[in-house]
């Protein structure tokens, strides 16, 4: 990886077009160290190239030099058509089975020590324990039998649960924010000395411009990859809504 830290004096030029990085949205500015991809000429912000495991375009090589190119600035909105273009998307949810296996191994050794210590220091019969636990249980019913929904893109809509008889489409027109919102307790459990799965859980949500909220459990990898290959987190913040934010796309180069 070949970083450059952009300087006021010798990259003056580059500065002047407003480049932005393609996984935060940040301008670069003096100061900034990036990474310039072999292939396509993005720039990156060294943690940005990190993130993406400083891999890009299929490959890995970054430029020695700043290129000089031509440019155009082109409207947020502008940008957002890359969204409208995709005929499909698929996201890939997290599984029942995994949901449900995390929270099912918690709540049994959080019942179990419970119903020991109340053995050991009431004597309580069994009888009494059976129903404690019962009643545990069914009060963690809910997430212990999580259920997953799908979602996917298909020409302009998305739609929650495609192969179910509780099929949604959204057009992506109605769509006021979507967001990645981290499930802490969720996380907090896999990452725990229980499961040490190293990675973490997110609600990806949808809300309309009429209220309608639908959220699908994706992991921490498919809010990378969404990242990567849309900008459906960045085009549906209420950061930018209506707003017409400077962006440089490459041209030519020279």
């Amino acid at each position: 990886m070949i970083a450059h830290t952009l300087q006021k004096e010798k990259h003056q030029d580059f500065l002047k077009q407003e480049r932005i990085d393609p996984i935060t949205g940040d301008i670069l500015q003096e100061g900034d160290n990036i990474v310039i991809c072999a292939s396509c000429k993005s720039a990156f912000l060294v943690d940005s190239w990190e993130y993406i495991d400083r891999t890009h375009c299929e490959q890995t090589d970054t430029l020695k030099e700043i290129p000089k190119q031509k440019n155009v600035k082109i409207s947020w909105e502008t940008r957002n058509k890359k969204l409208d273009s995709l005929s499909s998307f698929d996201f890939n949810t997290v599984s029942e089975d995994e949901v449900s296996a995390i929270y099912l191994r918690f709540f049994a050794l959080i019942g179990g020590s419970i119903a020991v210590l109340i053995i050991y220091f009431t004597h309580i019969g069994y009888v009494f324990i059976f129903v404690f636990l019962s009643y545990f249980f069914f009060g963690a019913f809910n997430k212990i039998t999580y259920t997953q929904k799908s979602l996917c893109l298909s020409k302009g809509y998305f739609i929650v649960n495609k192969e179910s008889q509780y099929r949604i489409k959204i057009n992506y027109k109605a769509i006021k924010t979507i967001k990645a919102t981290k499930v802490k307790l969720l996380s907090r459990l896999a990452n725990s000395i229980l499961f040490k799965q190293k990675k973490d859980f997110y609600d990806f949500i949808i809300t309309t411009k009429t209220g309608e909220v639908h959220k699908v459990l994706i992991s921490e990898s498919e809010v990378k990859r969404i990242n990567i290959e849309t900008n459906f987190l960045r085009k549906y913040t209420e950061l930018y809504q209506g707003q017409s934010i400077p962006l440089v796309i490459p041209v030519r180069y020279i």
